[in-house]
């Protein structure tokens, strides 16, 4: 038979864009796990009063402890050498030499210029995508496992069980994310990183567990289940072997925009103080100070299109291409 329009295949464009979103976020996942790497105040490899040292800027020597990078540039002498970082600043380095840069725009020495403390905003922006990955990677993470488990739970069980956990999930989604987190601050007090990821999790927890039982509804009601039944397998055996990969997409789906919405939201936290607890670099916070400081645009800039490009990756990840439809050629009736 032949297919009309050429052949069933993704769009370019899709794939393209598909693509695209996967590239992005190895980059943002790369950037956060080598952020140390990229961006220190300590050398990669130091040859110092004829010893060597590997990695002080992720391991603690003795010899070094309290030294700062500048500390030990004054320490070296001819036969010292270091290798330093691309980024040769912590993101919460501050010069103890020399003059105190505040608010200097991009420069050789700053390649993205300084914040209002003196601090690099390059390295603030690289170690600020470790922050929001560990956000994101959690958020998901826990909305995958506590919600995908809610929802087969309300799926397989039906009736007042199934009311209950959906009438749970109803009140907790109608509760923005951030109210919750700045009312929760208010109250208790700034929490560590995990108590964000919990709290910001809460209503993508209630989105997966939507997603996943309206999945496993729809599965369940299939013939293919009922035969299952008839053959004699027991519920749980249909839901688990049956019925739970047919919601594998849409909770692949739920859990890709659930990133997207943790790295949006830790933006939004940080940019109105709420958000990770210092010393955490954070973008969200570089949008505060160039609020704060409207002339400063290289504080705003970077961390805006980093914002953007992540959260952008994550919903690229969430939409698979569109095939194009298959249309059959007309058939006309036979003629005798």
């Amino acid at each position: 038979m032949r297919r009309a329009g050429g052949s069933i295949r993704a769009s370019d464009g899709g794939a393209m864009g598909r693509r695209l979103a996967v590239a992005v976020v190895v980059v943002f996942a790369a950037t956060a796990v080598l952020a140390d790497v990229l961006a220190s105040d300590r050398p990669l490899l130091l040859h110092l009063d004829g010893r060597l040292y590997v990695l002080p800027n992720a391991i603690d020597y003795d010899a070094l402890a309290g030294r700062s990078g500048d500390d030990l540039r004054a320490a070296m002498d001819r036969d010292d050498w270091a290798v330093w970082p691309p980024v040769p600043y912590a993101p919460d380095t501050v010069r103890t030499r020399g003059a105190l840069r505040v608010l200097e725009p991009p420069s050789a020495d700053h390649w993205l210029g300084t914040d209002d403390r003196g601090r690099d905003v390059l390295a603030r922006l690289i170690h600020g995508a470790r922050t929001a990955a560990v956000l994101a990677l959690g958020v998901a993470g826990l909305a995958l496992a506590v919600g995908g488990a809610l929802g087969a739970f309300a799926a397989w069980r039906r009736g007042l069980v199934d009311a209950a956990i959906m009438a749970g999930c109803d009140v907790v989604a109608a509760v923005p994310g951030i109210v919750v987190v700045v009312a929760a601050q208010g109250l208790i007090g700034r929490g560590g990183l995990g108590a964000m990821i919990a709290l910001v999790a809460l209503p993508r927890v209630a989105a997966l567990a939507r997603v996943v039982r309206a999945a496993l509804a729809a599965a369940l009601a299939e013939p293919y289940c009922d035969a299952a039944r008839a053959a004699g397998a027991s519920e749980r055996r249909v839901v688990v072997r049956h019925a739970l990969p047919h919601a594998a997409g849409p909770a692949a789906v739920a859990t890709a925009l659930s990133a997207a919405t943790a790295v949006l939201s830790e933006a939004a936290l940080g940019f109105v103080g709420f958000g990770a607890p210092p010393p955490a670099a954070s973008w969200g916070e570089l949008l505060q100070q160039a609020h704060e400081n409207g002339l400063a645009w290289w504080l705003a800039a970077p961390a805006g299109t980093a914002i953007a490009l992540a959260a952008a990756a994550f919903d690229g990840l969430a939409h698979r291409p569109r095939r194009q439809p298959l249309t059959l050629p007309a058939v006309s009736p036979p003629t005798r």
